[in-house]
């Protein structure tokens, strides 16, 4: 579908007045409308960081038994940083990115 450019835009908005003069009466309509919603839910800051956490330490406990990790956890004993460490990292810094824009895109 073609977007619509400026022209059009003021062309089809200036027929409309033309038709249309004033607002629509709605006679009450949109304050039932209003009315009949349900009430907003209420807000839970602590658990968005809650979730993260606990999947962090989940996620941690899950993959603790891996060659890597100890292989990482070699590595910063000895002060060396290696490319395992450095790999590592740039993973959890990407997927943590990913994550957090996620939980914002969805909340």
């Amino acid at each position: 579908m073609n977007e619509p450019d400026e022209l059009t835009d003021r062309a089809l908005d200036a027929l409309l007045r033309k038709g249309f003069p004033g607002e629509l009466a709605d006679d009450g309509f949109s304050a039932r409308v209003m009315r009949a919603l349900p009430p907003r839910r209420r807000q839970r800051p602590w658990l968005l960081p809650a979730a993260a956490l606990a999947g962090g330490l989940l996620a941690w406990l899950a993959v603790l038994p891996a060659q890597a990790w100890q292989d990482i956890a070699r590595e910063w004993l000895a002060g060396a940083v290696g490319p395992v460490t450095v790999a590592t990292g740039v993973l959890l810094l990407v997927v943590s990115v990913l994550g957090c824009a996620w939980a914002l895109e969805e909340g």
